[in-house]
């Protein structure tokens, strides 16, 4: 009985690209047995590599592969983060955290969670708190159904979203840090109401 020759296939290195806002850059590269092995993959990478602004350095974005061309992993932008050991150094004695969990849509059926970040310069309470809580909730909500994912993610990572935000809210109270703690797509058929203070995860 003749031998059956087995080929054994050999592992390829498959570059993986971030999408257009970032030059269809190579993020990463994994070893497989093919390129189709990557669909779903997720990855996150510092924004100060893909923006080369070291202000950047406490920033993630988050990726996953949703197309193979060729070799080539190509993906899209899931998510923006600032890590927790930074949002723990934002807060300080004197001031007022407000730490806010909200879904809404965007203009293109994008269904978002979204998670300001707000510290005041000094304590708030009552009826100041409340109005800050609303209008940061609203013109957000408002802001990103307007606007495409893609125009929201833009804006995110141009730090433009979150001046605008500041300079309507320093008119109430004034602010020490105004960031969006984390943005990312959300799994779920309807937009959420304004949930309460989240108290998860630093």
């Amino acid at each position: 009985m003749p031998e059956q020759v087995v080929k054994l296939k050999k592992k390829q290195w498959c570059p993986i690209i971030a999408p257009k806002q970032f030059d269809n850059a190579v993020i990463g590269e994994t070893l497989v047995y093919e390129p189709q092995q990557m669909l779903g993959k997720t990855l996150s990478h510092s924004l100060m590599n893909l923006t080369n602004d070291t202000k950047r350095q406490n920033i993630s974005i988050h990726f996953k592969v949703v197309e193979i061309e060729g070799s080539n992993a190509k993906t899209s932008i899931t998510g923006y983060q600032i890590i927790p050991s930074t949002v723990k150094r934002f807060v300080r004695r004197n001031s007022e955290k407000m730490d806010i969990s909200f879904t809404c849509e965007t203009s293109d059926n994008f269904f978002l969670r979204v998670k300001p970040l707000v510290i005041t310069r000094g304590e708030v309470k009552g009826s100041i708190a409340a109005k800050l809580r609303n209008n940061i909730t609203s013109y957000l909500a408002k802001t990103i159904k307007k606007m495409t994912y893609e125009e929201i993610l833009n804006e995110l990572i141009s730090h433009k979203l979150q001046d605008t935000m500041r300079a309507g809210l320093t008119k109430i109270y004034p602010l020490k840090v105004c960031e969006i703690r984390y943005l990312g797509i959300e799994a779920r058929e309807k937009p959420q109401q304004v949930e309460a203070e989240a108290q998860e995860q630093q």
